[in-house]
């Protein structure tokens, strides 16, 4: 039941799926530029562009089925806490002890009301960032700036921000 010997290193969260010597931000924009093989002043060509995005695949954030509650609920209940409490629940009722098993049923359903809650709104503010995204971006390529959907922006892409502009991707 060990691991698996991979020859891929793995995946460093926050980073491409080829991972760079550190996360960006914590490099020098030089080094950044340098290791992602991008050019500061053209940016990159359109082949280059074209190749990284069938390699990376596209910038958008997945879009799922949206907000559904009664998975959420489900995912509530079904947790290894959960079941832990509604084990002491059964004992403590099957013992006869009915103070301590209404004080945990308390507890289990409070904690399935807060967790649900707490989910759901998560759930409607990653929906609700995924419709506030710009389409669109400005970037260099081939020493040219273009206006390019953000979902074709790769790795290695030079984008220009102005004040007030929505930053279209996860960029350094």
């Amino acid at each position: 039941m060990g691991k698996k010997p991979t020859d891929e290193e793995p995946h460093v969260s926050g980073q491409a799926n080829k991972p760079i010597s550190q996360p960006p931000h914590a490099l020098p924009h030089a080094t950044v530029t340098e290791e992602l093989k991008a050019n500061a002043e053209d940016g990159l060509s359109e082949q280059e562009a074209k190749s990284r995005l069938e390699e990376y695949g596209r910038n958008e954030l997945d879009d799922g089925p949206g907000v559904q509650p009664v998975k959420i609920l489900i995912r509530q209940v079904a947790n290894a806490m959960m079941l832990v409490l509604i084990l002491a629940m059964a004992v403590s009722f099957g013992i006869a002890s009915y103070i301590e098993g209404g004080v945990i049923s308390a507890v289990i359903i409070l904690n399935i009301i807060v967790g649900f809650f707490q989910e759901f709104n998560a759930e409607k503010t990653m929906d609700s960032l995924r419709s506030l995204s710009s389409p669109t971006a400005v970037a260099v390529r081939g020493g040219t700036t273009i206006t390019v959907p953000t979902a074709e922006i790769v790795p290695g892409d030079v984008v220009e921000l102005k004040t007030g502009d929505t930053v279209p991707a996860d960029i350094r």
